[in-house]
């Protein structure tokens, strides 16, 4: 008789170059604590953030196209440091709470990196974070987090940054 391996639950939670909340944190490691589970943190690098950032500094003339390469390549070095920070905060609180954690870092729309990460580690519940937004702003465009809640094949907690 073959003995079929028990599935480890999965809670993703998903930070990013704009979007972070220590309650989100403590709210995902208390989640993976109380079921059991595997704690992922993933950390995006949003690339359309950096290049909406070139395109407003070269759409009034502050900046021209190879001095905007080396911005975009400045930001991402500071994206991705900052990743390392959040990255290891995470795993030292959850460690501290006795939860494993693995991080993981993927550059890209948020919630194209979202779902494949969700789908490639078969994720149970996800953790995301929604910008804080004004109510106009809110009605005529949707959230990503919202959108990535509408698509994900497993459950989105969203919480509001603080």
């Amino acid at each position: 008789m073959k003995l079929e391996k028990q599935h480890t639950k999965k809670i993703l939670l998903i930070l990013s170059t704009t979007r972070t909340s220590v309650r989100a944190i403590e709210y995902a490691v208390e989640l993976a604590k109380k079921n059991d589970a595997e704690l992922l943190t993933l950390f995006i690098l949003e690339t359309e953030v950096a290049g909406e950032v070139f395109e407003t500094f070269s759409d009034i003339g502050f900046i021209g196209d190879k001095p905007g390469t080396k911005l975009i390549e400045a930001m991402m070095r500071e994206f991705r440091q900052r990743a390392y920070q959040e990255l290891k905060s995470v795993e030292d609180y959850a460690k501290g709470r006795g939860v494993d954690n693995e991080s993981i870092i993927e550059k890209g729309d948020f919630i194209e990196r979202s779902l494949w990460v969700i789908d490639k580690y078969k994720v149970d519940t996800a953790v995301a974070i929604k910008k804080k937004r004004s109510a106009i702003a809110s009605y005529f465009v949707k959230s990503r987090v919202l959108s990535l809640k509408d698509q994900a094949p497993c459950e989105v907690e969203v919480f509001e940054e603080e």
